[in-house]
């Protein structure tokens, strides 16, 4: 299990050529790929993912994403930022994104038009290369040079309080995907039902479609109980059309409790349907979210966060 870098490196290319980082809470996670959504939250919120891949196998891809995004200017703007730090074997990418959307209302909600920039940062810790026989390799010396890379990226993002719409191309520009960028175009959606005061169902979806590898398909349905839906319980299946065993396919148990009027946490659990579950503990993802302003009881009531 020692020498499973290069391995993970070939997997990443083959699975979807991604480079976007994928989350299973994609919900509660929406201004990461789409700038429209900044401001979506109807509060100043403060956001933080971990996500451990394939726990068990040395090298596997852990990421970590803080956001903060709130509506401003009465609510006509949204502002974001993102941090994340993505790591697989001896690659690590770190960067930045600032959000700008423009909101409007529409059918009960806020339509919400949106630009990011983004600064992508490549290192590779060349001391961790080893061959088989394991002593360091000079010719890893020449696998990758330190590279920041900028792109511009672009979405639309709909919410009212029982139904959200988007999509959103991460990546405009040609400069940043001659440096090794492949460009992604994401959409997702999700409604809440109300089968009784105290029962709520949740279904959402998301598509990420990358150029030169299938599309990934994410289908969700989970359930709220309480007044209030404070606990959420749900799965997600997610589908990358690869025939050859080796794909992202995964089935997925999600939980959310919403601690108090402020804070929310969250929990997932990936279960690989390929034949990377061999050799690993599955994949594992927190979240915890914090509003900064303090609904009263009537904002609660009229406006519960389902998404």
């Amino acid at each position: 299990m020692r020498y499973l870098y290069l391995i993970f490196l070939l997997w990443c290319g083959r699975l979807f050529a991604q480079q976007e980082p994928v989350f299973s809470q994609f919900f509660y996670n929406k201004l990461l790929s789409n700038p429209g959504a900044a401001g979506s939250t109807g509060l100043p919120c403060l956001t933080a993912f971990h996500r451990q891949q394939w726990v068990g196998l040395e090298g596997a891809p852990i990421t970590q994403a803080l956001s903060f995004n709130s509506p401003v200017l009465a609510s006509r703007v949204g502002v974001g930022l993102t941090l994340v730090n993505d790591r697989i074997g001896f690659y690590n990418s770190t960067y930045a994104q600032a959000a700008y959307a423009y909101r409007v209302d529409m059918a009960g909600g806020k339509l919400g038009i949106g630009l990011h920039g983004s600064l992508l940062r490549h290192e590779a810790d060349l001391s961790a290369v080893k061959t088989i026989s394991g002593t360091t390799t000079s010719a890893g010396e020449q696998l990758m040079e330190p590279a920041s890379i900028f792109n511009v990226g672009m979405g639309a993002h709909f919410e009212n309080e029982r139904c959200f719409i988007g999509a959103a191309i991460p990546q405009v520009l040609d400069r940043g995907l001659e440096n090794g960028q492949v460009r992604h175009v994401f959409a997702n959606a999700g409604a809440v039902l109300e089968l009784s005061p105290t029962l709520r169902m949740r279904a959402a979806g998301a598509v990420r479609v990358v150029e030169n590898a299938p599309p990934s398909f994410d289908a969700h349905l989970g359930f709220g109980f309480t007044e209030e839906a404070r606990l959420w319980l749900g799965s997600t299946l997610r589908l990358s059309n690869n025939y050859d065993g080796l794909g992202g396919d995964a089935l997925v148990a999600v939980g959310q409790y919403q601690i108090s009027e402020r804070l929310r946490a969250g929990v997932a659990y990936d279960m690989a349907l390929g034949a990377v579950r061999r050799g690993n503990a599955g994949s594992f993802e927190l979240m915890l979210e914090y509003s900064f302003v303090k609904a009263t009881p009537l904002v609660a009531a009229l406006r519960p966060r389902y998404f």
